[in-house]
């Protein structure tokens, strides 16, 4: 199932082949692809090779106008659709192939008694809406047991006495009429279609094929197929492969849909931290300031006064010069700077919090040459490493979000 932190991937195959036995192929499917959704079509043409192809064309082509695959926009709009507007759309879509088959036929001789099957599948991540009407088939292979379930039922006349219990399923395989159907598209101007529902899992198949295959290929060998081979293009080439080996008698058609989870390329919070890396602005941020504490004054222009012969303040080791010639203890005696000199009124306690790469420690980086000689060797070493360390403790490197 879909798991909190990971992407779901759709990845999909269409292939179709005109078997060993007919000169053409009456088969006609599509697909509209991306990660996250997957349109497939498989439609089966009769009446004869010009007349079947045509129809076969003319499903298709309704079903791509209908769920507007052509806009641009239709991505988004796609995944953000109810499911009561997708079931309307996907049956108006057939319901508009049908007249127009019907339309086609009456206008021309030569295409009377052309019909077709359409058998499609709508996935959104791991939601999967089906319609169908005629013979060809659409099956969901559970990766985790192995089992293969036909979702459709098969509009033909073997199907229809099966489910009476005329006959056994060995009968229906080898019935003289199983090609038969009693509902198709141009058959009439109303037609009737089914439309199911799956939810489907990390690891599941869906696969949309022709009769041509159903023909030579058990459900139980197309299971066995397509989980054995991650790549649908493979593994819709075996299917294929394996009905014209055993006759190829029909035109062969087969999409295969593989449900992944996508793992994601970096963890979000590395993603975070590359991205504040790679930014040009290199602004710092210190530490929320305690409660109870205020800024330092600026540090008094030494250098000015080094000049002019003023006197400068006695600093001995272990303190600093602060400004108005008072000396106060230096922090960096036991390895560590406050930011911020606390008031008055606060408490040891406000002491804690450490902010290493502060102005006041640079500032003993520019004092006079007589001042840095006082210092002990330890603050001197602290200021080197200081300065070499981007990741000084107490410094945060993060920039504003940005989009």
């Amino acid at each position: 199932m879909h798991q909190p932190g990971y992407d779901i991937r759709l990845r999909s195959s269409a292939q179709t082949n005109t078997g060993q036995v007919r000169q053409n192929n009456e088969d006609n499917i599509h697909l509209w692809s991306r990660d996250k959704y997957v349109l497939a079509v498989v439609a089966d043409g009769m009446g004869g090779a010009a007349a079947g192809e045509e129809a076969s064309r003319i499903a298709v082509e309704a079903i791509e106008d209908g769920m507007a695959m052509r806009d641009y926009s239709t991505p988004e709009a796609l995944l953000e659709m109810d499911d009561g507007v997708v079931k309307e759309r996907l049956r108006q879509a057939i319901q508009t192939a049908n007249l127009e088959i019907m339309r086609r036929a009456t206008a021309s001789p030569d295409m009377r008694g052309m019909g077709t099957t359409v058998t499609l599948a709508f996935i959104r991540k791991t939601h999967a809406i089906v319609a169908h009407v005629g013979d060809s088939r659409a099956y969901l292979v559970d990766r985790l047991d192995g089992d293969i379930t036909q979702i459709t039922a098969d509009h033909s006349f073997v199907q229809a006495l099966l489910a009476a219990g005329h006959i056994t399923l060995e009968q229906a395989e080898e019935h003289p009429m199983r090609n038969v159907l009693y509902r198709a598209l141009g058959q009439g101007e109303d037609v009737e279609v089914d439309i199911y529902v799956k939810d489907l899992h990390i690891g599941d198949r869906l696969v949309l094929c022709s009769d041509g295959l159903t023909r030579h290929v058990k459900p139980e060998e197309i299971a066995q197929l397509v989980l054995a081979h991650d790549n649908p293009d493979i593994a819709g080439q075996r299917l294929i492969d394996l009905a014209n080996e055993r006759g190829g008698e029909d035109n062969v058609s087969v999409i295969v849909i593989s449900v992944e989870q996508k793992l994601p390329t970096k963890p979000p919070e590395k993603e975070a931290a590359l991205a504040d890396a790679n930014d040009d602005d290199e602004t710092l941020v210190l530490k929320d300031r305690k409660p109870g504490t205020k800024p330092l004054p600026p540090l008094p222009d030494t250098s000015e006064a080094s000049h002019s012969g003023e006197a400068l303040a006695t600093v001995s080791p272990g303190e600093r010069l602060e400004p108005e010639g008072v000396v106060y203890p230096d922090p960096l005696q036991k390895g560590k700077m406050d930011a911020e000199r606390p008031s008055d009124d606060a408490q040891p306690s406000d002491f804690d919090e450490v902010v290493a790469d502060d102005t006041l420690d640079r500032a003993i980086m520019t004092r006079p040459g007589n001042l840095l000689s006082d210092l002990p060797q330890q603050v001197a070493d602290h200021s080197d490493s200081a300065d070499d360390n981007d990741e000084a403790e107490g410094v945060d490197l993060r920039i504003p979000d940005q989009q």
